[in-house]
């Protein structure tokens, strides 16, 4: 999109001065508004108020606002300041409605007194930080968390360049802000990207830290004489040091006229080199300008020699407002600076802008005043400087004003770049719809051909998928095209073809585990990044063809995004372009690859990420204790339940395909909402594939005849009219792995399932064994064991918790468990004594119903709900304490979640069944005789023999 780029605005100051002063008083008006609420409550929660970090920005955020920052920019910006943000975009008359109209002067001010308050009937309010509720969130980064939206900021700068270089329409000359408090700025998660993004190359990326030394339990303390000085000079030299352009604010414009008076250059290299934060801090709470003379001359007289008389000429007054008047509030100096870190295209910037914690307050420089309001009076006093009524509270300038006018003019461009993107993007999902509509149906399926495969495993199936997708995408779908360039690639089949747009709009990426996570095609040759490394290793010829070829470029054909050991950095990029569908409408596709138990490192990220409804699949592989060899750190799923995620576990290598290439369907057709956060659990443990049909088979709804089935030498009662089920010859598999497919995408699906079988007795001998992953191979050898003792166990793989158990199933009040897989608490009275119901036998009735055990391998809460939601007995089998090295055998044996102990749980679950009774009423007592003593003990009624005893039931944690 060839947007210019945002002209240099001619300005006046004393205007923009105006303004600002007035964005500062209502930002505090609303604060003060949010803490004196007259509906308040006893023991309500107390709210609270950001005004000194509002307005230790508020000249930054004007320079922007109103005079540098273009509409197709993005800003990500400190959470305690979106009150000032509010506020300008108030004052610019950019509240706006879903079809982009302007709000009424009403519905905003309405909006400007709702900071924090529940919207009761759709009318406008604030969140407590930018969320995508506010009628201002245009281009804002949700910001309720400190350290990530500038990493967001970063990485959407980079999915700009990389939809740019790919072909794809974007505004040219966006460019990402991020305002961070100097506190925010020890966040690790900043750390690990500035390198990255340097290296990268982000010209239209500058972080502007609010450098007021102060944060929320007060003075910043930083070690002076280690750093050799401020903290300020540490955030300097550290940039520089990873490539960053740096620019610093540090004096306003009055200071630096004093600085320039002989003798001021002197106490200048003073101030900046050996003054220390703590100390200035301390000084500008001192309010008598004597006295702060009086420290200066007593304390660092000897430093200040050649300064005297520059001391001596100044009042006292003028060395008070000199020490307060910082760069950071200055405003001319911040739309100089903030414009020229847009003039390298190369390197990203930072700025240093020195400010004042609660500027034009009282509160101003006080220790502690992170949460402080202003007082009554004084916000009377700011509203009267402003000439607002108490009645109105929030008002605009009148229209025939300079600020007015300038206000108007400002606020009307920034709607015509709001409507223009908007415009961008609804062409871009147009075009994209229509070009899948055209290559015809996304599949179901990638059509893996596994026959060559061995005991698979589903990371291995991963790679299949994402290298074929890597093949599609580079592939031209012109054949003679193919067939004229000197490669032995092979032509695209018309299958195939369907599958080339949304192979282009695939993207890789990994934190340095690419090649373990078997995304070795998509990364070889392929690696997209800044184009500054020369490759050596070909001329030289030293190139181990073996190996990924890693020398990064910026060719159409490189579509992988390499990290070092940084799943924050990558987590931040998959959300980011992730988030380019609806930014856009370019529904670029992210695959992010991680060892699962790595997840945790990213979780502030990947919670980010969902928060703000990026669209992606992320993949944990491996995954669980079943990754047995690594021990006991890797052992430990990063097992979680948060809205807008969607959780698969697959067991089966063919589960993965339809698994995947659903995600892919849903995201290209914009048809994931909810659930747009995909996450995908695999493993490196091989399952015999032979295991799927073969049970489906047996399954009396895959039968061409509709018979009363007898299990092939089971020791179970068998009826005369019983048949053999292996007699019956089942469905054509086609029609099978249609039904499957949709019982897998709905979140779970009988892989043993007896129902339909001679002597099948629910409330009698009649488990459910819900499974998980792996664990299928532990429940398939349980369910034959238990047959052996005469029960039938069914087996459910679940396939995603959250569509079985989690947020999506409570969406539809776990419809599928109960319905579709018809788990439920059915009551079947069983007379205990001689079998059938005479009226001895009422005292004696036994009420049972169908009890559940199920094992996965992750933490409990992830499967255990099962029986509180249908009302059963259920014994959930999971990883409850720290792993340690093994095979997965004795792995499994150890947490007990293996098949002997699958089958102890299923005796367990059916003998305390068993004991349960039905009350009968006194009349109908009366009316019985010989009562027995009802059995209290299940272990009397089970007798324990495929099970296991080591001797660490709960007990060994180490």
């Amino acid at each position: 999109m060839k947007n210019k780029t945002t002209p240099k605005q001619s300005y006046d100051r004393g205007t923009i001065e105006n303004i600002i002063k007035r964005a500062h008083y209502l930002a505090n008006q609303m604060i003060y508004m949010a803490n004196n609420r007259p509906d308040k409550e006893k023991g309500d929660p107390k709210v609270g108020g950001h005004s000194s970090g509002s307005t230790s920005c508020i000249h930054i955020l004007g320079a922007l606002h109103l005079v540098v920052k273009s509409a197709f920019d993005h800003i990500a910006n400190k959470p305690h300041a979106s009150p000032a943000d509010h506020s300008f975009n108030f004052l610019l008359d950019l509240f706006l409605k879903p079809d982009l109209t302007r709000m009424s002067l009403e519905e905003g001010q309405t909006a400007m007194r709702g900071l924090r308050a529940f919207s009761q009937n759709g009318e406008p309010v604030f969140q407590s930080y930018h969320s995508a509720f506010d009628p201002d969130h245009h281009n804002f980064y949700p910001s309720g968390t400190v350290g990530i939206p500038a990493v967001n900021a970063g990485y959407m700068a980079l999915a700009y360049r990389y939809a740019r270089k790919h072909g794809y329409e974007v505004p040219e000359h966006a460019h990402f802000w991020c305002i961070l408090g100097d506190s925010e700025f020890r966040e690790g998660s900043l750390f690990e990207a500035i390198p990255d993004f340097a290296e990268r190359e982000l010209g239209n990326l500058t972080w502007i830290v609010d450098y007021n030394r102060q944060s929320l339990d007060g003075h910043r303390l930083s070690n002076h004489r280690i750093y050799g000085g401020t903290d300020g000079q540490r955030i300097h030299d550290t940039m520089k040091a990873n490539g960053w352009e740096v620019f610093e604010a540090k004096h306003g414009r009055k200071r630096l006229e004093l600085f320039a008076r002989p003798g001021g250059d002197k106490f200048q290299k003073w101030f900046e080199d050996e003054l220390d934060d703590y100390e200035l801090q301390a000084i500008l709470n001192v309010k008598d300008p004597k006295k702060v003379r009086d420290h200066i001359l007593k304390t660092h007289g000897a430093e200040l020699k050649g300064a005297e008389k520059w001391l001596k000429d100044l009042t006292d007054i003028e060395l008070y407002e000199m020490l307060r008047d910082f760069g950071g509030h200055d405003v001319d100096l911040m739309v100089e600076i903030l414009n020229k870190s847009k003039e390298n295209p190369d390197r990203p910037s930072l700025i240093i802008a020195h400010t004042m914690k609660g500027w034009g307050l009282e509160m101003a420089a006080v220790a502690g005043n992170h949460s402080m309001l202003p007082e009554d009076d004084e916000m009377v006093r700011l509203r009267d400087k402003q000439h607002i009524s108490a009645e109105a509270l929030f008002e605009r300038f009148p229209a025939n004003t300079k600020e007015g006018e300038y206000c108007l003019k400002r606020g009307n461009l920034a709607l015509e770049e709001i409507k223009a993107q908007n415009a961008l993007k609804e062409k871009n999902k147009a075009k994209f719809l229509n070009d899948i509509e055209k290559s015809g149906e996304i599949p179901d399926t990638l059509d893996i051909n596994t026959k060559m495969a061995n005991y698979p495993h589903t990371q291995w199936m991963l790679g299949q998928l994402t290298s074929k997708m890597t093949r599609i995408a580079n592939t031209s779908v012109d054949a003679s095209a193919t067939a004229k360039a000197d490669t032995k690639q092979k032509g695209l089949t018309e299958f195939e073809k369907t599958w080339k747009l949304s192979s282009e709009l695939m993207i890789s990426m990994a934190p340095d585990v690419g090649t373990s996570t078997n995304l070795n095609p998509s990364m070889d040759g392929k690696i997209f990044s800044a184009d500054w490394t020369p490759d050596v290793e070909a001329e030289l010829d030293v190139r181990d063809d073996k190996a990924v070829d890693l020398v990064p470029g910026q060719e159409v054909t490189d579509r992988f995004l390499r990290f070092e050991i940084a799943e924050g950095n990558a987590m931040s990029c998959v959300g980011s372009f992730g988030r380019m569908r609806d930014t856009l409408g370019i529904p670029i596709l992210p695959l992010m690859t991680v060892y699962d138990f790595f997840i945790k490192r990213a979780h502030d990220q990947y919670f980010y990420n969902l928060y703000w409804k990026s669209s992606f699949i992320l993949v944990g592989t491996p995954s669980g204790v079943t990754l047995s060899p690594e021990g006991a750190q890797h052992g430990w799923k990063s097992d979680f339940q948060i809205p807008n995620q969607i959780t698969w576990e697959p067991f089966f290598i063919q589960e993965l395909d339809w698994i995947y290439c659903d995600a892919v369907k849903r995201h290209m057709l914009h048809q994931n909402e909810g659930r747009s956060g995909v996450l995908i659990r695999g493993v490196t443990r091989g399952a015999d594939q032979k295991d799927l049909l073969k049970n489906l088979r047996t399954q009396r709804r895959f039968k061409t005849q509709d018979a009363l089935l007898h299990p092939a030498g089971a020791p179970v009662p068998a009826a005369p009219e019983a048949v053999d089920e292996s007699t019956i010859e089942p469905m054509a598999d086609a029609e099978i792995m249609a039904q499957l497919r949709n019982d897998v995408l709905s979140g779970a699906y009988y892989l043993i399932d007896y129902r339909g079988y001679a002597g099948y007795e629910p409330g009698d001998n009649v488990v459910q064994i819900f499974a998980m992953g792996s664990l299928g191979t532990e429940a398939i050898k349980a369910s034959q064991e238990l047959l052996k003792k005469g029960i039938y166990a069914n087996v459910i793989m679940v396939t995603s918790s959250d569509l079985l158990v989690g947020q999506q199933g409570h969406e539809n009040d776990y419809q599928y468990l109960r319905q579709g897989l018809q788990v439920n608490s059915t009551l079947f009275l069983q007379p205990t004594l001689n079998g059938h119901l005479q009226t001895p036998e009422v005292a004696t009735l036994s009420g049972r119903r169908v009890p559940i055990v199920s094992v996965h391998d992750g933490e409990p809460g992830l499967l255990d709900n099962i029986g509180s939601i249908v009302g059963v007995r259920h014994e959930s089998l999971a990883v409850r304490k720290h792993s340690k090295c093994g095979r997965p055998h004795d792995i499994y044996k150890y947490h007990h979640i293996d098949a002997p102990s699958i089958v102890e749980a299923c005796g367990k679950v059916l003998s305390e069944t068993a004991l349960e009774t039905v009350q009968v009423g006194t009349q109908t007592l009366a009316q019985v005789q010989g009562q027995e003593t009802p059995r209290t003990d299940w272990r009397s009624l089970w007798s324990s023999s495929g099970g296991h005893d080591d001797g660490s039931h709960g007990g060994d944690t180490h």
